[in-house]
């Protein structure tokens, strides 16, 4: 006999699944291809609930499959959310306790193991795979302290449910601690909360609650119904914040893109514009001054006809490198095109401090540029124009640095 209850969430889940596959197939990535897996294994853990009606001991395989389908789901979704990031060794140490509980529940269920010094090893393992997955250096010293306190308690509480034969309890606490470790490795990987992020991990956490709450209510109102459509609600919630999620990285992405040069990285003429105006905007508000530096590569033809685009293409991102590493951050260095590059300099505080700047990023352009056992000479002329000294307008204090820098220009082929 089939158990068609699952039936509606086999189809949308059918077409999550589906979803995920076509996204998949226009943007590739380990990450995606997690977050599809786990997916799969939430929908083959709907189609074994299908056979659920049989009697016997297929009805008690079906149990153990959904449950091992499930929390292999979970561990999906904590490798999708962050979990990569580990180094192969410590991946398999939480691989380890995976395999751990996936014999837990198997064993639960066919009743392979009844000692509880089984259950209790599995206990240690899975919580050594938990703390595996939450230790981060970089992390407070204080949460830090309390992922670890939290472990412990998870192998305490494991343990005491092993031993008291409990076991069935203890895997709503495996499932539910699975599900929060995704929760909170989604929380920990967009730091900037958006829209998506924030309904991805209120599903996850949601899902996570519905083991522990399940299991409460049927020791303290065991005649209390559920539909199970009410459950499987948070699964929906986590896959509208997924897909809200790439949705938004998308946008960002885009964004980036329409305003950041793809070869260097650095902001384009379009940014490099409404970066100038606003920095004009603030200086007069403020009554400070603002540099612009405009920086044209003296040898780069030669460069370009000698060694060829691919090696042009490389000088140009030393040359960017170079010069991001002289400026502050509250500046903005752009690739303004072809081989010219711009800085803004903003809030000029000393007399001659755009000259001070203009005379060390030429010492640093003047230097050979290393490829191989090729040295590239690299120079540069540098125009410089400031605000309100030179000119008040985006425009006119552009065209003043191009001049000065086209007369340095001259200056230097004469003097060679």
């Amino acid at each position: 006999m089939f158990d068609f209850a699952p039936l509606p969430d086999l189809l949308a889940l059918t077409i999550l699944v589906f979803v995920f596959w076509s996204i998949l197939r226009r943007r590739a990535g380990t990450k995606l291809q997690a977050w599809l897996l786990g997916w799969v294994f939430v929908l083959l853990h709907f189609v074994v609930r299908l056979f659920g009606g049989r009697p016997g001991n297929l009805q008690t395989l079906v149990y153990a499959i959904s449950s091992m389908t499930l929390e292999l789901a979970g561990a999906a979704f904590i490798y999708a959310a962050g979990g990569a990031q580990r180094s192969i060794r410590l991946r398999w140490i939480a691989g380890a306790g995976l395999f751990a509980t996936q014999l837990y529940i198997l064993f639960l269920y066919l009743n392979f193991a009844s000692a509880p010094s089984y259950y209790a090893a599995v206990a240690i393992l899975f919580a050594t795979g938990v703390a595996v997955l939450f230790h981060d250096p970089d992390r407070p010293i204080n949460e830090r302290n309390l992922y670890a306190f939290s472990v412990l308690i998870l192998a305490v509480a494991l343990g005491i449910l092993a031993h008291r034969g409990q076991q069935d309890y203890g895997l709503n606490c495996i499932l539910f601690v699975v599900y929060l470790m995704a929760g909170i490795q989604y929380w920990r990987k967009f730091p900037q909360r958006s829209t998506g992020s924030s309904t991805a991990v209120v599903g996850l956490v949601a899902w996570a609650s519905v083991f522990p709450i399940s299991a409460l209510l049927a020791i303290f109102q065991p005649g209390l119904h559920i539909q199970n459509s009410v459950w499987n609600i948070p699964k929906y919630i986590v896959a509208i914040g997924i897909l809200l999620t790439l949705l938004e990285e998308q946008i960002d992405h885009t964004n980036h893109l329409a305003l950041h040069d793809p070869l260097t990285g650095l902001p384009n003429r379009r940014l490099l514009e409404d970066r100038l105006t606003k920095a004009l905007e603030r200086a007069e508000r403020n009554e400070a001054r603002v540099a612009v530096l405009l920086i044209d590569m003296d040898n780069f033809k030669q460069i370009n006809d000698t060694y060829g685009h691919a090696v042009g293409d490389e000088v140009l991102r030393i040359v960017a490198t170079r010069l991001q590493m002289r400026i502050r951050k509250a500046d903005t260095i752009a690739r303004a095109g072809g081989d010219e590059f711009m800085v803004i300099v903003s809030d000029l505080l000393q007399p001659h401090g755009a000259e001070v700047l203009a005379a060390k990023l030429m010492a640093d352009l003047n230097e050979p540029i290393v490829m191989g056992a090729a040295q590239l000479p690299a120079g540069a002329s540098i125009g410089l124009a400031i605000y309100p000294d030179d000119a008040q307008t985006p425009e006119a204090l552009c065209a003043k640095a191009d001049a000065a820098m086209y007369r340095q220009k001259r200056q230097t082929k004469q003097a060679e």
